[in-house]
């Protein structure tokens, strides 16, 4: 059979047989804004529709549907497609034997077919398509793999799948192959969350013995959601957990953390309950104004650090509760500031309240060039100590106002003289019950500059990839006094660093340089890369209380970035006095952009406390397999501090990970991800700090 290119639903027989309602009937059917190529296209005016055979394409604005045979009617504006039928719609992909779609109102009946929104594949006997991007599957089921037969199943009565925003499916067995393992009457799944819904890791250790951490997240709506927490430790007991986070476009959003275990310790033959409630909230009461709190309250200090140790206690062991409302204006910043000790077993200073208004650096009459910016505190301040009814407290109000006369030298060299006042006023002295006031003059000039030269040099020898080189130095110099105070530090009580200040008089020191090279993106657009930054500083401190003038520690913090998988930063404390090296951390990290491999190592060295090497590595052995070694190592002890082994099976949907961890307790645990949501509730392993890059400047 002839192949007919392409019909626009105006079918041209030969010339001079048509009629002209004929004539007038293909000049209405031209109106119909829809395409079909097929090997054979039959256009039959009295019913107004077109038979296709063979391959069979038809475009509709959007929509691309390729079918072995068609029937469209064309005041219907419908089709009925049948044999390998593949609709496309943007994202979305319909497949079935047997499809009845509806081109305007964009409806569809799908016969023993399957649906795609990415990530999931939607499968079942009846689907129907209710609009534009609202689909309905009946007694079918959902998963993530791709395969004719998937390794795992979400099966429910009804599915009901929104484009773009969630699925919600009711009545659901997970199965593993044709295997029942878990039922949930709601499954609730935002399209655009990278998170699970269901995770359980079983694991062992030395002080959990066997254990089962699970967790379902459940979904109201992209307002409303959380996760309800269940686990079982067989040293321990089980606890349980609920969180939950919210958003109102009247009072912000929140996030609510509980989690209670009746703790059976077996170890120690001991029972006790155990519990804590977080609740943080951020509410921007208007665009220039926030407000925030935290709330963290524990049954003992222990806690975070035996239950949520990689999660919180590493980042902050002892969590402070706060409430603040920061106002920030063009000229001035204020707020309000309220602390309070929840948990008797910690040190704290409680604030109650503080209020602050700092006024930012502006010219005070336009016709003269001076600026000035000033910092006011008041607060009730109360240092309360940990399991104790001892402590101090005092009402103290602070200012420190500055004028400075800014002005440049030959447009090369920018010098900010500034002079400036603070005092304190204390409504104790110490232990003496008198009010006191504390004054301290501050003064000191600042001076800066930067210049630049150009260098035509290019190179791709090993992979350097320069095109052309910028050095920037960027050399400071300042002088800064703070006269003796009135009032002796050690004559109050130390809350902040507002109290501890003391005389100070010395010369500030530093020299900055900058290399650049110009590169070219994935999109061959040229960027700005930075291949090395670089700052030392020191103070040139007045000593003739002690021996004489001399140097204060030297500072380094270099950051080299010589190819773009390839990253390196250092900083050092030196003393020149005693010539001794006070602090070094180094930390190298790279990967391979084709992410076969990553590795990082870090070294953190402190005079006298401590010289730790922490290093990671990770390869992909072959496509299926990839491992993971994590090492820290102290020096100075010369002793494994932490160590963890990892391997990983990649099963087509889904990861399986088994590592062994070994720090105070060894421990084993056994991962499952869906590739789909490779986020993970809960930090269980470690990982190597990667720092993060220098922020890149113009060139």
């Amino acid at each position: 059979m002839r192949r007919i290119g392409s019909f626009f639903f105006v079918v041209m027989l030969t010339i001079g047989c048509w009629l002209p309602a004929r004539a007038r009937a293909a000049e209405d059917i031209s109106k119909f804004p829809v395409e079909v190529n097929g090997d054979q296209v039959n256009y039959f005016d009295a019913e107004k529709k077109v038979v296709g055979s063979g391959h069979v394409v038809v475009t509709y604005k959007d929509v691309r549907m390729t079918c072995e045979k068609v029937t469209a009617y064309l005041d219907a504006k419908e089709a009925i497609a049948e044999g390998n039928v593949v609709v496309t719609r943007g994202m979305s992909v319909i497949k079935g034997n047997r499809v009845s779609y509806n081109f305007e109102k964009e409806t569809a009946d799908i016969a023993e077919g399957t649906v795609t929104a990415d990530p999931f594949f939607g499968s079942g006997h009846d689907i129907k398509k209710l609009g534009p991007d609202e689909y309905s599957i009946g007694s079918g089921y959902l998963t993530t793999c791709d395969r004719p037969k998937p390794h795992y199943k979400l099966r429910a009565r009804n599915v009901r799948i929104y484009l773009g925003k969630r699925i919600v499916a009711k009545n659901v067995f997970l199965t593993v192959g044709d295997v029942p393992v878990m039922y949930v009457p709601v499954y609730s799944q935002p399209l655009n969350d990278k998170f699970a819904k269901i995770n359980v890791v079983p694991g062992h250790d030395k002080k959990w013995g066997t254990y089962l951490l699970s967790s379902y997240r459940y979904y109201f709506n992209d307002n409303a959601k959380g996760t309800i927490h269940l686990d079982y430790r067989q040293l321990k007991g089980f606890g349980e957990g609920v969180d939950y986070n919210f958003k109102s476009k009247d009072i912000g959003m929140g996030y609510l953390r509980t989690y209670y275990i009746n703790e059976h310790d077996k170890v120690n033959d001991t029972e006790r309950e155990r519990w804590r409630i977080q609740y943080r909230h951020k509410w921007e009461i208007s665009p220039t104004t926030v407000a925030t709190l935290e709330y963290h309250q524990l049954t003992d200090k222990d806690l975070i650090k035996d239950y949520f140790y990689r999660e919180e206690y590493e980042r902050d062991p002892r969590p402070t509760s706060y409430a603040s409302v920061v106002n920030t204006q063009e000229n001035f910043a204020t707020s309000l500031l309220i602390t309070k000790r929840v948990n008797d077993f910690f040190t704290e200073v409680e604030r109650l309240p503080e209020l602050e208004l700092n006024i930012k650096n502006q010219r005070l009459v336009e016709e003269l060039p001076f600026f000035y910016k000033g910092d006011f505190t008041a607060s009730s301040l109360d240092k309360k100590f940990a399991d104790s009814d001892e402590g101090h407290n005092t009402i103290r109000a602070d200012s420190y106002n500055q004028l400075a006369l800014p002005f440049r030298v030959a447009d090369f060299l920018s010098v900010d003289p500034y002079a400036g006042t603070r005092q304190t006023f204390y409504s104790r002295e110490g232990t003496d019950d008198r009010e006191r006031f504390r004054g301290a003059l501050y003064a000191g000039v600042d001076l800066s500059t930067n210049f630049y030269r150009l260098y035509n040099y290019k190179t791709d020898a090993l992979g350097l990839d320069v095109d052309g080189l910028r050095h920037i130095v960027t050399p400071t110099l300042s002088y800064y006094y703070i006269q003796k105070p009135t009032l002796l530090r050690d004559r109050v009580y130390a809350f902040d660093d507002i109290d501890t200040i003391d005389k100070k008089n010395g010369i500030g020191i530093g020299v900055g340089n900058i290399l650049q090279t110009k590169r070219r993106n994935e999109k061959n657009e040229l960027y700005t890369a930075e291949l090395m930054r670089w700052i030392v500083s020191t103070d040139y401190v007045d000593r003739s209380n002690t021996i004489s003038h001399r140097l204060s520690t030297i500072g380094s913090d270099i950051e080299l970035s010589p190819y773009r998988w390839l990253f390196l930063k250092q900083t050092a404390l030196y003393d020149p006095a005693s010539t001794d090296l006070l602090a070094l951390n180094t930390d190298i990290s790279a990967h391979d952009p084709r992410d076969t491999w990553r590795y990082g190592v870090g070294h953190r060295y402190e005079q006298r406390t401590s010289s730790q090497v922490t290093a990671e590595a990770e390869a992909r052995i072959t496509p299926l397999w990839k491992c993971r070694i994590y090492e820290r190592y102290e020096c100075k002890g010369r002793q494994a501090k932490e160590q963890e082994y990892a391997i990983t099976r990649d099963l087509h949907c889904w990861e399986v990970e088994v590592a062994y961890n070994i720090r105070d307790v060894h421990t084993v645990w056994v991962l499952f991800r869906l590739k789909a949501f490779p986020g993970m509730p809960l930090k269980l392993g470690t990982s190597y700090y990667r720092p993060r890059t220098g922020a890149p400047s113009a060139y």
